[in-house]
């Protein structure tokens, strides 16, 4: 089999500041990429107004099932809407779920600011507006999983892809910081009001951008427009060269499989279902999910104050000062690849502390630092985690499988924000042991089910699965790509 890696293309002979075409390329990602930053802004956002008295007021001070539906209705909108995003991925372009996302973000947001208007009722609306905001995260997720993986140039999709994520850490440290200043520091309900309103910018920069963004070369394909795939190829993989080598092996193993796909009318669930090898990718998109989301991980990220309370430090700048820190430590903790969990020491911290006649100092000390070391672990993990889901479905039914993932993320979403609110409040920090078993089993998941794609373009992952055991020995080219590559070293 060719290695791809080999074929000659203008990102080898060309400076960055060079390569026109990969200048573009990057245009076109940062709107991903400012997306993820509102989506971490808005999903660290909330945990951290909680620590705002006026919030707290105008709210009705929301806590136990209130509080949980409050973080728990956006999941349960995006459940929703995950059908309706993947038929318009499908038919309509990659391009609507990215809008679609920018003009709920900015509904949604101004509606929640008007939340304690006087003879309002603070609760609903601010409700109203998570469950507007709801809609759009999860179109963008969807559909944002799907265009980094298509329109990335394949020397640098996987460092891309796995830094997705990461741009969701730069967003929730900048809400941290935003929190620590305006929580921190003003009483009125302008100290929530401010970082909520902050992210209407960022959704007008998106509406406006997006119009610029072509189509995946895969989407154009996939609809009979292959002369618009092949000249985006061109200008974005090739620099303008018609004749690149790699634009020429991209759009050759792209051609012959989703031809194949096609004839085999992959697309349908019928027969999406009916392999082993498509359950196989279903199935990790779901355990991708479990990883993230069943680790114990939201308890810090969406209730991190009431974290902060058991162990005795209620002082809201404080809270915020700390979260702030956190934010930026685990943003650096993106580029390693660690996971483990910590709940057994937090868990011990804040017992201590919650048998102490007066309260112990020393376990707040120590819950500070256990949820900076877990935090820090876990997010070492998470560039696979997100990159993973998408990049292991076939062409025809990554939107079907980005479906899946969805509707598993909004689900347990949903369950844990709204659970753990309420289990928090009712048996505080015994509530944390719940998590450390299911740490186990995702340990023995991973170990049996995962498979290895480093190194290998979407097409070739596909074939991984094919095998009776699933390995990267089993990855092999359709004989016409194979051909492609042999004319493709002819050029050398």
């Amino acid at each position: 089999m060719l290695d791809w890696h080999t074929i000659p293309n203008a990102s080898d002979r060309l400076k960055w500041y060079q390569n026109k075409g990969q200048l573009k390329l990057n245009l076109f990602l940062s709107i991903i990429f400012v997306g993820m930053v509102l989506n971490g802004y808005d999903g660290s956002l909330v945990s951290g107004l909680q620590a705002s008295d006026a919030w707290q007021a105008d709210l009705g001070y929301p806590d136990g099932v209130r509080l949980g539906l409050l973080n728990a209705i956006g999941s349960i909108s995006g459940l929703v809407v995950g059908p309706i995003i993947t038929y318009i991925d499908e038919n309509w372009g990659r391009r609507w779920g990215i809008r679609f996302y920018g003009y709920t973000m900015l509904i949604g947001s101004v509606i929640g600011c008007v939340a304690g208007i006087s003879g309002a009722n603070g609760y609903g609306i601010f409700v109203a507006g998570r469950a507007i905001i709801g809609l759009g995260l999860a179109s963008f997720l969807m559909t944002s999983l799907i265009v980094v993986q298509e329109i990335t140039h394949p020397r640098s999709r996987e460092s891309v892809a796995a830094s997705w994520d990461s741009y969701w850490i730069l967003g929730s440290v900048i809400a941290a910081w935003v929190n620590f200043g305006c929580v921190g520091y003003i009483t009125s309900s302008w100290s929530w009001r401010i970082p909520y309103i902050i992210q209407v910018p960022f959704a007008l920069y998106i509406l406006i951008m997006v119009q610029f963004v072509p189509e995946t070369p895969r989407f154009l394909f996939a609809k009979g427009r292959e002369a618009e795939a092949y000249a985006f190829l061109v200008e974005y993989h090739g620099n303008g060269d018609v004749d690149d080598p790699l634009v020429q092996f991209e759009f050759q193993e792209m051609k012959d499989a989703i031809n194949a796909e096609k004839a085999a009318k992959a697309e349908k669930w019928s027969t999406i279902l009916k392999t082993r090898a498509n359950v196989h990718r279903l199935g990790l998109a779901a355990l991708m999910v479990f990883l993230t989301i069943m680790s114990g991980s939201s308890i810090i990220y969406y209730y991190y104050t009431t974290v902060f309370d058991l162990v005795g430090i209620t002082d809201p700048t404080t809270q915020t000062g700390i979260q702030a820190g956190l934010s930026v430590f685990t943003w650096f903790c993106q580029i390693s690849a660690v996971y483990i969990g910590n709940f057994v020491g937090l868990c011990v911290s804040s017992g201590v502390f919650a048998n102490a006649s007066e309260g112990n100092t020393r376990a707040g000390i120590a819950t500070v630092a256990l949820v900076w070391i877990y935090l820090g672990f876990f997010n070492c993990s998470n560039p696979v985690l997100y990159s993973y889901p998408a990049e292991v479905q076939t062409f025809s039914m990554r939107s079907k499988g980005l479906l899946v993932w969805n509707t598993v993320t909004q689900l347990m979403s949903a369950y844990t924000t709204w659970v753990d609110a309420i289990a928090l409040n009712s048996i505080g920090y015994k509530y944390y042991i719940v998590y450390m078993p299911l740490l186990v089993i995702q340990w023995v998941l991973v170990y049996f089910f995962m498979v290895e794609t480093k190194g290998y373009t979407l097409e070739e992952i596909a074939t991984v699965f094919d095998g009776k055991n699933p390995s990267l020995s089993s990855v092999q080219t359709l004989p016409a790509v194979e051909q492609q590559g042999e004319e493709g070293e002819d050029t050398k």
